[in-house]
């Protein structure tokens, strides 16, 4: 305003258009930008990324110009008024008008009886007729003064004609009214006003040493308290008995239930505050502004329970944001869109600005989030997760336990389809257990102590307890034309060590028909082949491969695979075995690669096979068993233990058994995923007392 900073006012009814005032009313259009990347059009001004202004008017006709403000009601819809340095408060409008009723108000100037600055604005919410206005002091005359826009001119014996006509003109002086409605405030000052919204008789002023609450239905009496934040009251539009107003650096908060003091008192920077603002869209909300600055606090008003004592403050959430990088003369929150702003700077430049809420989050039982941003309440679950490994371990945890995983101690084996059948690791670890479980149950209770240990132990123990029994024989393919011989080892402990793989049943029996049978039945059709090759049952691999290639639901390759494997040959130089190396490494499935891998390697040179992550670990184990002399086969189950519990690997507990070792690696597994309750139902399976196990 004239000799003064900017200000920025909202209109009431239409969200997209405001006002600057200074030296002149400005009005300006705001609208978003449908392509961020295009250049702006011919007089519109950037006020963000998203948006900008265009200028609709501008009215000069009003000069020396101390305080703003908007006609509430929407009709009609531009007309402002406007405080003078002289006192007067003049009807504006912004050209937007043309009907009867905004011409017969517009140039209407209502007259104190005495000189003085016209220091702040406020047109009745209810009745819209109403608007108050506040003066500086003058010792004969009244600080508050409420006009009717409505009235017509009267005649004041104290106010000479003269001095109407001096700024009016004899044909203007209709439009000067000089009585007005109610008078209050006598010799005082009157620095900011506003009416309250639970009571639209009542008017609350910040007079020079006090703020007072007018009654209209009394006004010889008032409720008041003395105090020095007298500037800039303001009601709280969500707590219609909520006021804050400001003084120097520092803020009040009242509550008009409880008069007598403020409630709460926040400080602010050195420099003299220049406005306080709440929010309209957000409870609780307040911005000040501090001179020469570019940073706007805010201030949020938790709600709190009723406090036993009077003394309790409310809780206070304190933060800043810089809306630009200059000062920033004057602020204006958004009247619907939330947590909006539009700022301007002492030269005019304006900035669109949105405060973004703090981020609240709450996790629930059941391992859902939820955070609430804005008015938005968000909730993320895990529910449509296109894959079950994806979940988080605690939600695992929770379908399992719904499921009663762990909790089937007859036949164990099923605990990992409890699990939901869908982790390799815990279905070689629950056939591993039942396995384990089965064999103490069923062997000679005079042995059961010796043995039921040893298979709790794991392979690792049991091939090292074959040191000196192992029988290297020589066997020759099946279902092969050509004899050639292939050695392989046997013991008593070595065939335990299969079983405990799966791949041979209890006792004596040493057809692997039934596990072949079975994995067939699971469609394991590449598994399957590969076992029968390596048990040198070449015939019954090639069936199973193209039984499996006829189902079409195997590897596109088995077809392909079976008509290299009717042409093995053991030569080394052989058309077919460079063929049949080229081949293995265009095979994605590693169980038809390792099946090239063993007819092409040298006796006792398997590391292509035994070293291929990619398959099972108790596939690897058995094959190792079967192929491996007693001194290569504890080295290799040694390395591989060694792995298993680095990495925390479930298959690996095969090997370990439920020993020192597999305690280790059962604490590796549960580092790694956090699966607290795996770790727990495996260590309840244990049925012989085994050393170490306190570790757990």
């Amino acid at each position: 305003m004239s000799g003064s900073k900017p200000d920025i006012l909202w209109a009431p009814h239409h969200v997209d258009r405001f006002v600057v005032c200074d030296s002149e009313l400005i009005l300006y259009h705001i609208e978003s930008r449908a392509n961020t990347n295009s250049e702006l059009k011919a007089g519109c001004l950037r006020l963000s990324e998203e948006t900008t202004a265009t200028l609709l008017a501008i009215n000069s006709d009003t000069p020396y110009m101390k305080c703003v403000a908007w006609y509430p009601k929407y009709d009609p819809e531009c007309l402002l008024a406007v405080g003078q340095a002289n006192g007067r408060v003049v009807l504006t409008s912004l050209g937007q008008d043309h009907n009867s009723k905004c011409r017969d108000l517009i140039g209407k100037e209502f007259v104190p009886k005495h000189a003085r600055q016209c220091n702040t604005l406020a047109w009745n919410p209810l009745d819209s007729n109403w608007l108050a206005a506040g003066l500086d002091k003058h010792r004969a005359d009244f600080s508050v003064l409420i006009w009717d826009i409505s009235s017509k001119y009267t005649p004041d014996a104290s106010l000479p004609m003269e001095k109407v006509r001096l700024s009016t003109g004899d044909n203007e002086a209709s439009m000067v009214v000089t009585k007005p409605l109610y008078e209050l405030g006598q010799n005082d000052a009157c620095l900011s006003l506003c009416w309250l919204p639970r009571d639209q008789k009542l008017l609350l002023a910040g007079m020079h040493r006090n703020l007072a609450i007018f009654d209209l239905r009394n006004t010889n009496q008032k409720i008041f308290v003395n105090t020095k934040a007298v500037q800039g009251v303001t009601v709280d539009p969500h707590f219609h008995d909520r006021v804050a107003s400001f003084f120097e650096g520092q803020v009040a908060i009242w509550d008009l239930r409880k008069f007598e003091k403020p409630v709460l008192t926040l400080t602010e920077h050195p420099k003299p505050l220049s406005k306080v603002a709440w929010c309209p869209t957000r409870t609780g909300l307040l911005a000040t502004l501090t001179r020469d600055s570019n940073i706007i606090r805010l201030y949020d008003m938790q709600h709190t329970p009723t406090p036993i004592g009077d003394e309790t403050e409310p809780t206070i959430i304190e933060r800043s944001v810089q809306p630009c990088e200059n000062y920033i003369a004057s602020f204006a929150w958004h009247p619907t869109s939330q947590n909006r702003m539009v700022v301007v700077t002492p030269n005019r430049t304006m900035s669109d600005f949105t405060v973004f809420e703090r981020i609240s989050l709450a996790w629930s039982p059941t391992t859902s989030l939820m955070w609430a941003c804005s008015r938005q309440l968000y909730e993320c679950t895990e529910e449509g997760k296109d894959s079950p490994l994806e979940r988080d371990i605690a939600t695992k945890m929770r379908l399992r336990a719904l499921s009663r995983y762990g909790l089937d101690t007859e036949q164990v084996w099923r605990n990992h389809l409890l699990a939901g059948n869908e982790d390799p690791q815990l279905k070689s670890l629950w056939y591993t257990l039942h396995f384990m479980k089965q064999y103490t149950e069923d062997i000679d209770q005079k042995s059961a102590n010796n043995k039921g240990s040893l298979v709790y132990a794991g392979i690792k123990a049991i091939v090292k307890s074959s040191l000196g029994t192992t029988e290297s024989v020589r066997s020759s393919w099946s279902g092969s034309d050509r004899q050639a011989d292939v050695i392989h080892y046997v013991s008593e402990e070595r065939s335990l060590a299969l079983q405990l793989c799966g791949w041979r049943k209890k006792g004596s029996d040493t057809d692997i028909g039934p596990f072949l049978t079975s994995l067939e039945q699971e469609g394991e059709w590449e598994r399957a082949a590969a076992i029968a090759l390596f048990n040198l049952d070449i015939r019954r691999a090639i069936q199973i491969l193209n039984k499996g290639a006829s189902t079409g639901k195997g590897d596109l390759n088995l077809n392909v695979v079976a008509m290299a494997l009717s042409g093995y040959t053991d030569e080394k130089n052989s058309l077919w075995r460079e063929m049949c190396s080229s081949l293995r490494n265009q095979l994605s499935n590693p169980y038809l690669a390792v099946m090239f891998a063993f007819l092409t390697s040298d006796p006792g040179c398997y590391d292509t096979v035994l070293f291929d992550c990619a398959m099972a670990v108790r596939d690897r184990v058995a094959f190792a068993c079967l192929f491996l002399n007693d001194t290569q086969l504890i080295k290799y189950i040694d390395k591989l233990s060694q792995d298993m519990k680095d990495v925390g690997n479930l298959e690996g507990i095969v090997l370990t058994g439920l020993t020192k070792d597999g305690v280790d690696l059962i604490e590796s597994y549960v580092d790694r995923t956090g699966d607290v309750q795996t770790a727990s139902y495996c260590m309840l399976q244990v049925s012989t007392p085994l050393e170490y196990t306190d570790k757990f």
